[in-house]
């Protein structure tokens, strides 16, 4: 009785260490698997944001993916945000992205989550598949295989959506049909660091922009059609046909990007700065940067944080992480430190109540904000954003400050 009390008085043979080892290991597995959806947003990121993994019953992930989009698909004013994130694995899930959500891998590169099924955006709200109004949801950092008949991903959107980081494993339809079986009207989008295996088919797309990107071919153009740094673009000048082809891309840090490491931490993964590039970041290997642990970010939640909160933690250094919400200040945000992180989750609105700018930038090398939307309220703002004090002839060319898919908005 006195060795079951005390375990390591227990002598156990080699060969019993080596079974009893692996065992053990084989445990490891059964409770990933056995973690349930319920899981998915018990994160340090609030409930607004769920972590998806491949151990969760795929008919769980696919219905909270449909009561987001069924809430969703057609609130574009309303208070509502949400992020569906997905660690590194399979999936077998089909559905539709609204307004105010984000999709994203959590992983290195693109290829680490794969969604097998589809993930597309309709226009089906709308009369005639109009997709003009599909703004505000984002899509990045993973692949997609669709399940269609004819490997079709489908994302109608306009203004305000940028996809990003995407493996697309087929054709992209950037538009869709109405009920005649007539391509719906878009207008607009933006398109970088991917890839499409496939045919990207604009249609009835008004205009588009893509960068650092590369497809088996483009199709077709409407008005305007922007590519840069892009390879196989298609082959033409504007106006006849509308196309404006940029060679390599000067300059780009690509957006920083949420990720879980091998060890199962978060960290926002910063890619580095490149010059004169052509074709996407990943073609070769990961994409190169450095990563930066999350518990140097000030995690705000739209509840509690307030300008006073946020600018006291932005004063020690720390870079910041917005969760899904609404958050409306009563101050300027000011940045004060070089290379300072500022990032989205779920497309967060930061609205000033006070006339003030929302974010105030020094005069300081390779800041970054990204994934936000700044607001104006309903007292009047000179400026949404400044970036240096006024007059300042500081050259940052070296290490530039980048925004990226931050959205300005007057309501």
């Amino acid at each position: 009785m006195n060795r079951i009390h005390h375990p390591q008085a227990i002598s156990v043979p080699r060969a019993a260490r080596h079974l009893l080892t692996f065992l053990l290991g084989l445990l490891v597995p059964i409770t990933a698997s056995a973690s349930t959806v319920a899981e998915a947003t018990a994160t340090i990121f609030g409930p607004q944001v769920y972590v998806f993994d491949p151990g969760m019953p795929m008919a769980d992930i696919q219905g909270v993916a449909d009561r987001t989009f069924a809430k969703m698909e057609s609130n574009q004013f309303g208070p509502e945000r949400c992020a569906l994130l997905f660690k590194p694995g399979d999936y077998t899930v089909t559905f539709n992205v609204g307004f105010y959500t984000q999709v994203a891998g959590l992983g290195r590169n693109p290829d680490d989550v794969n969604l097998r099924g589809g993930v597309n955006v309709n226009a089906k709200w709308m009369p005639h598949a109009n997709a003009t109004c599909n703004f505000w949801r984002t899509l990045e950092n993973f692949a997609v295989t669709p399940s269609s008949t004819k490997g079709i991903t489908r994302i109608a959107v306009s203004q305000a959506a940028p996809l990003r980081r995407l493996h697309i494993k087929g054709a992209l339809h950037l538009f869709d049909f109405d009920e005649n079986n007539n391509a719906g009207w878009a207008s607009g989008g933006f398109l970088a660091d991917s890839v499409v295996d496939g045919e990207v088919l604009p249609a009835s797309q008004q205009q588009w922009l893509a960068r650092n990107c590369s497809w088996s071919k483009w199709a077709n153009g409407v008005w305007n059609m922007v590519f840069v740094g892009v390879v196989n673009p298609p082959q033409g000048e504007f106006p006849a046909p509308p196309y404006t082809v940029v060679a390599r891309t000067p300059i780009i840090r690509e957006k920083p990007y949420l990720q879980v490491t091998d060890a199962g931490e978060f960290v926002v993964f910063v890619p580095e700065l490149q010059r004169d590039t052509q074709g996407v970041s990943w073609a070769k290997g990961p994409t190169p940067g450095s990563a930066i642990p999350i518990d140097r970010f000030y995690i705000a939640q739209p509840a509690t944080a307030n300008a006073a909160a946020i600018n006291a933690a932005l004063a020690t250094g720390k870079n910041l992480l917005f969760t899904p919400g609404i958050y409306r200040l009563d101050d300027t945000l000011k940045i004060v430190k070089s290379e300072t992180v500022v990032i989205g989750l779920g497309i967060p609105s930061l609205v000033q109540t006070t006339g003030k700018p929302v974010f105030s930038v020094a005069d300081v090398d390779g800041v970054n904000i990204a994934g936000l939307i700044l607001e104006a309220g309903t007292v009047n703002s000179s400026s949404i954003l400044e970036v240096g004090p006024a007059g300042s002839r500081a050259d940052h060319a070296a290490n530039p400050t980048f925004l990226v898919t931050a959205q300005a908005a007057m309501r």
